[in-house]
């Protein structure tokens, strides 16, 4: 009886293996890129180059705001984009646009994204206010897809 004991404790030694630490865990996966499918994935489809249209209302030194409007991008089967990122060039400052609903938020990383309130809607419209002497302004507006940031819209025509 004793032996048999024996014989059943070492077998179940030799099926347990070795005593100690169990052996460390290693993995890894590779996605080989190439072709054209992975350069479509890091660029986001273009949207109508339309130019935005500006207006502005106010005389330098007071207050003046700048409506942008545009058309919608749905660069995705008809889906509209998740913001915008609106850039104003200016003759007479580089000053960034300070109030107003244009100067955006930080979106999933993305700085300066305004967020339509109907992303649906035709049309998309935002302000910019400033009481800096800008000399002649012109806006573009560039989609974003939640971190993709697509190619900007042409120029808006200038206005003083």
């Amino acid at each position: 009886m004793r032996d048999r004991l024996l014989a059943v404790l070492a077998l179940l030694a030799l099926a347990a293996g070795p005593l100690g630490p169990p052996p460390e865990a290693s993995a890894a996966w590779a996605v080989p890129g190439g072709g054209v499918a992975s350069d479509r994935a890091a660029r986001m489809p273009a949207p109508s180059a339309s130019a935005p249209t500006v207006t502005v209302v106010g005389v330098y030194p007071a207050t003046r705001t700048f409506t942008v409007t545009w058309t919608t991008a749905r660069p995705y089967g008809g889906r509209p984009t998740t913001g915008y990122v609106l850039t104003r060039n200016a003759t007479l400052s580089g000053a960034p646009m300070d109030t107003g609903t244009c100067k955006g938020t930080v979106v999933h990383g993305v700085p300066g994204v305004y967020v339509p309130a109907d992303p649906d809607a035709a049309t998309q419209t935002c302000t910019d206010s400033t009481t800096l002497n800008l000399g002649s302004v012109q806006y573009t507006v560039t989609p974003v897809w939640t971190r993709w940031i697509g190619s900007p819209s042409a120029a808006s025509t200038a206005v003083q």
